[in-house]
Order: structure tokens, then C-alpha cells, then sequence
């Protein structure tokens, strides 16, 4: 597939959202962003962790086992940015789910299968741990998938990581 520049370019601006984070957010309360990309809009929340960025992945990850979630993978993009002589911020994202709540929503629109396992991103800018992931109404949106089909599921999984990283 060939992308436009302008394509490409609207996709590095929708991922670079978080470089913009002034360091007064650190005591933000969940705030949603939206960035838009290719006329589609995707609704990010993010919200300031109360712990260190080691702290919050490893707190992030025990909530996610403790309630029998797999964890799919652990994206260390500084690592791998250092691997390549780059520098950057501290950022993982950690890619989770579960088959037993996911495969019902693929099964009623395949094309589901596009927007999971989830993803929580947590990164450190200006000594402010943040953390990522996609609001569940702008996940489901534009699919076959209606809030009460994730209302016991996604939506709950968008809970556990606030209350992972807040309390």
C-alpha cells in the first residue's frame, strides 16, 4: 500500500498527541484529546499516574493478570529507540485482552479484530507519567458494536486502568 505524504504526515501528527502536555497537567483530571487523521477522528484519554513510570507499567500489568487478562505484549519503544543510537522519552505500550470478551465482539464485525487486543501507552514527559488508551465510545464507534456490548467488558477495562494509576 502507498500513503500520501500528507496521509503519512497526518498520521505522525495523530501519534506525536502527547508531546504537547504542558508540565502543569501533572495534576490534570482525565482529559480527552482528539486528534484527527485521514477524516477520522480517534478519541484518546489521558490521565496523569500517580506513581513512576516503572510503578505504573508494573501496576498496569498485576491489574491486567489479576483479572485474567493476557498480556499480548509489552512495547518498550525507548529501548528500541536505543537500539538505533535514538534517544526518547521513557514509552510502553501494553497490548491486552482477552479472547473470552473479545471474539464475541469480532464474531458480530469482523473488522473488530482491527482495534484489538486493546492498548495502554505509558510515557514520561517532563517528569510527568502519563498514560493512553483509546475511550471505548470512540472505539466502538463506526462499528457494528454497541455500548451495551462492551458496557461489561472494554468499558470496564477503561476503569480498572483509572483506577490502576489513580488511586
Amino acid at each position: 500500500m502507498v500513503m500520501s505524504l500528507t496521509a503519512m504526515m497526518a498520521l505522525t501528527a495523530c501519534g506525536n498527541h502527547l508531546t504537547s502536555q504542558s508540565s502543569s497537567a501533572k495534576t490534570m483530571p482525565t482529559q480527552t484529546m482528539e486528534h484527527h487523521a485521514m477524516n477520522t477522528t480517534h478519541t484518546t484519554k489521558t490521565i496523569a499516574s500517580r506513581y513512576d513510570f516503572n510503578d505504573t507499567v508494573s501496576r498496569l500489568q498485576s491489574a491486567f493478570k489479576d483479572k485474567n487478562m493476557t498480556i499480548f505484549a509489552t512495547i518498550d519503544h525507548q529501548h528500541a529507540a536505543q537500539q538505533v543510537d535514538l534517544d526518547m522519552q521513557p514509552a510502553k505500550v501494553i497490548v491486552f485482552g482477552t479472547p473470552k470478551a473479545g471474539t464475541p465482539l469480532m464474531k458480530k464485525d469482523p473488522h473488530f479484530a482491527l482495534k484489538l487486543p486493546l492498548k495502554v501507552l505509558v510515557t514520561e514527559t517532563d517528569g510527568q507519567v502519563l498514560v493512553s488508551f483509546e475511550d471505548t465510545h470512540a472505539l466502538i464507534a463506526g462499528s457494528q458494536i454497541d455500548f451495551d456490548d462492551v458496557k461489561d467488558t472494554l468499558a470496564n477495562a477503561e476503569k480498572l486502568i483509572e483506577k490502576t494509576v489513580t488511586q
